[in-house]
């Protein structure tokens, strides 16, 4: 359950935002979520390319969307999120969402490098 999720864990990356529990400023929580969204944009655009890598390596288009790997990854970003301290209520639309759209991205790519 979200309420009884523990603690979450310290910034442990090369974060020049306040941590959240430094924050004493609206201006220091828009400077940690902007410094966050442009951290998610270059790791959402290199998982992108590993959407392009799949839709050249995939041998024929109906193997693109794999359930197995979908529950696969949900499973793996659900014990994940546990460990971080983050509600599945905030991870897990996200993920289910993001999967989509890569592979929609994906199917994209698979037919236009086929055609």
């Amino acid at each position: 359950m979200d309420d009884a999720r523990p603690p979450t864990p310290k910034a442990a990356g090369p974060f020049v935002a306040p941590d959240p529990d430094a924050c004493e400023t609206m201006k220091d929580v828009r400077q940690g979520v902007d410094e966050i969204d442009r951290m998610l944009v270059a790791l959402i655009a290199r998982r992108q390319g590993y959407m392009d890598a799949a839709a050249r390596i995939k041998p024929n288009r109906d193997v693109v969307r794999d359930e197995a790997r979908i529950n696969q990854v949900l499973g793996n970003v659900k014990a994940e999120a546990a460990r971080m301290g983050l509600s599945w209520g905030i991870a897990e639309p996200v993920w289910r969402e993001l999967m989509e759209r890569c592979i929609s991205y994906e199917f994209d790519v698979w037919d236009a490098t086929r055609e």
